[in-house]
């Protein structure tokens, strides 16, 4: 096997090993994006996330044998450059087809809705972690770093106006990144009513709402570091050492993720049965999930955001009106780079 067989095998095993997971990253009685009964997932369920999983791990295995049977691809030829995105494809849709199919069995199961609605008397918390001056963090980096720009800036040489659009920039995105954390901090629905399950909720969703946050704090600091290496001085000092930055961001990502794993989506998996047995789901119909609970689509819903039923986090309501102000929000940063760069 060259080293093209080797990329794609990695790439098909990653991608197998999502969609291995993927049944867990749910709420303890959600399976395959169903709402279904807990009985059932700790019974017949795991028979049909078996199946799957068998499914899903044929991928692989069919990856494994055309690397071994196939003569081996050179980088640069037309085989060594398509045989790798066809068997990357073909894992991916062997992997949706997988989950559609059990997503259709998981229907069967169903629990049907309810139209009870239960509400909490004590008031949430919708502030963001750390507080307004936290959050306001990221762009006091920008703006040491323009002031800095500005003090040392030669205003005759050539690209004297860049670092400033490459600041403002940066300062698009933080923007950006505090939108969506403060509309996920309160156009959320409170699915658990109290107790510890509503005690998990919140933390499931503050955590979500601190990952944006530092998301804005890599990216301004990022930036800032960049635009500081043109400065003589401080080019020295800083040049090469973005990984500082960069490595801690990743590792607190992947920190959280396989945290999120653990504890389900609303942190229902780490919370006793006894505590959440008066809570259902996520307080979404199944008729509104989409494309197998990729996309959720309900105008009577009031919610902006709710749990994901695929992956991990929240989704936004798309028959929500105000959802797609956020949705074109998500455009300022391409439009920003188009007018700056």
């Amino acid at each position: 096997m060259t080293s093209v067989s080797w990329v794609m095998m990695l790439i098909v095993t990653v991608h197998a090993i999502l969609f291995h997971a993927m049944p867990r990253f749910s709420r303890p009685d959600i399976l395959f994006a169903v709402t279904v009964p807990e009985a059932f997932v700790a019974g017949a369920g795991r028979t049909l996330v078996s199946r799957y999983r068998a499914i899903v791990w044929s991928g692989p295995v069919a990856a494994l044998a055309i690397g071994l049977l196939l003569p081996a691809p050179l980088w640069g030829s037309a085989l060594g450059g398509w045989l790798p995105i066809g068997v990357v494809a073909g894992n991916m849709m062997v992997g949706l087809a997988a989950w559609l199919w059990a997503h259709r069995r998981a229907r069967a199961h169903a629990v049907p809705p309810s139209g009870t609605r239960a509400a909490s008397l004590v008031p949430r918390d919708t502030s963001l972690p750390g507080g307004a001056l936290f959050a306001a963090g990221p762009f006091a980096i920008l703006l040491v770093a323009a002031l800095l720009v500005y003090s040392y800036r030669n205003p005759d040489g050539p690209g004297a106006i860049t670092p400033f659009r490459t600041l403002a920039f940066g300062g698009v995105y933080v923007a950006w990144m505090l939108t969506i954390a403060v509309s996920l901090s309160r156009w959320t629905r409170q699915v658990a009513v109290d107790g510890l399950a509503a005690a998990a909720e919140q933390r499931f969703r503050r955590m979500n709402v601190l990952v944006l946050v530092l998301v804005g704090y890599a990216m301004a600091i990022l930036l800032s570091a960049t635009t500081l290496e043109s400065i003589p001085g401080f080019g020295d000092a800083l040049r090469g050492r973005v990984w500082f930055v960069l490595l801690p961001a990743m590792l607190f990502n992947f920190g959280v993720a396989f945290w999120m794993f653990r504890v389900g989506q609303g942190g229902l998996r780490a919370v006793a049965p006894a505590a959440r047995q008066d809570v259902h789901g996520d307080a979404t119909p199944d008729r509104a999930w989409k494309a197998g609970g990729l996309f959720y689509f309900n105008p009577q819903d009031p919610a902006i955001w709710v749990e994901k039923r695929v992956g991990l986090g929240y989704t936004l309501n798309i028959g929500n009106a105000r959802a797609w102000l956020l949705i074109g929000m998500m455009l300022a940063p391409v439009a920003a780079a188009r007018l700056l760069f």
